[in-house]
């Protein structure tokens, strides 16, 4: 009976129901908890990423030649702006939930290239840059229709022949110099468009 009239007064109810409260609020929020760590649920990355959040990141290289390298990777972050931060020489072109899309144009010839690129003349006697030398037909890019009669008048027969068999290219300097020098014998206006720096 003494108990049950402590409560009665004021004082007492108030620390009871404050008690309660607290107690209720515990609860929801230890079950806010267990939600998120059962659920896996993660806030969007939209403005700001959650402290060590994990991001899929994909980087997509396109070289002078058209070849795109693309590579794929998880990263932690602790904030959007970090992320930018570290591929900073880099354009953002998609972002999505807690993925990311990243590309750069790069005025070089890819590794491939550069370890195997030729040019020559493919199948239809077009200025073709090739994977390797162009009987293999491996085609990279193609440029315009060559005019070999006019390359026979103009240039050393030899010209012609090791454009046939595949003038070995490394740099960019090397591309730009061969694709200039043929430009000239080319068969259509498509050369004119060609833009070499």
């Amino acid at each position: 009976m003494m108990f049950y009239n402590q409560f009665r007064r004021p004082s007492n109810r108030v620390v009871l129901i404050a008690s309660i409260f607290f107690l209720f609020l515990v609860a929801i929020i230890s079950a806010g908890f267990f939600y998120y760590a059962v659920s896996g649920w993660k806030p969007s990355i939209g403005v700001r990423a959650v402290s060590g959040e994990m991001v899929h990141v994909i980087l997509k290289k396109t070289y002078v030649t058209g070849e795109i390298e693309i590579e794929k990777k998880d990263e932690v972050i602790e904030s959007t702006k970090q992320l930018l931060h570290r591929y900073e020489g880099w354009k953002l072109i998609h972002r999505e939930d807690n993925e990311f899309t990243f590309e750069m144009r790069v005025n070089d010839l890819s590794p491939t290239c550069k370890a195997n690129g030729y040019f020559g003349i493919n199948e239809k006697g077009e200025l073709s840059l090739f994977d390797g030398v162009p009987e293999k037909e491996k085609v990279i890019q193609t440029f315009f229709q060559i005019n070999t009669k006019k390359i026979e008048s103009h240039l050393p027969k030899e010209e012609l022949s090791m454009l046939k068999r595949g003038i070995r290219v490394q740099d960019v300097d090397e591309y730009n110099s061969i694709l200039s020098t043929f430009s000239e014998f080319a068969n259509s206006e498509k050369a004119s468009t060609i833009k070499v720096e």
